[in-house]
């Protein structure tokens, strides 16, 4: 539900990504045709890839494990808003367990935003991300 969530505010805004010389990238930790699901159920039209052994998440130190994911007031919280804008947990596709975030890697490298998330449905604000990427 909160990958769900999180993936379609952010691609709502792609025009305005793209307006600003970047382009929005999803990875996901299930499997190629799982990812092609996605992509269909969602109308992803970024490009989107998967890394089934999490080893990018590891490497940016994003958070995994039920107790960080669910056993928080934050977590209860976020759910709530996520079932009141429409969203529902389907199919568990990959870790559910794993924690995601947000990076915007401007070129040569440089990271100019990180937000690892907390908690199930711990987003950083849409408004961050494009500040983050400069040229308005």
């Amino acid at each position: 539900m909160f990958c769900r969530e999180q993936a379609v505010q952010l691609h709502r805004e792609l025009p305005e990504i793209r307006r600003r010389g970047a382009e929005l990238i999803f990875i996901g930790n299930g499997n190629r045709h799982f990812a092609e699901g996605f992509r269909n159920e969602h109308g992803i039209e970024s490009p989107l890839y998967v890394d089934t052994q999490r080893d990018s998440y590891r490497a940016l130190g994003m958070k995994r494990g039920v107790g960080v994911t669910l056993a928080s007031t934050g977590a209860w919280k976020n759910m709530v808003r996520a079932l009141k804008n429409g969203y529902r947990q389907g199919p568990t596709r990959g870790d559910a367990w794993q924690l995601g975030g947000v990076l915007v890697v401007l070129p040569k490298g440089r990271v100019a935003y990180r937000y690892l998330s907390n908690e199930a449905g711990d987003h950083p604000p849409v408004a961050e991300v494009l500040a983050a990427l400069g040229r308005e």
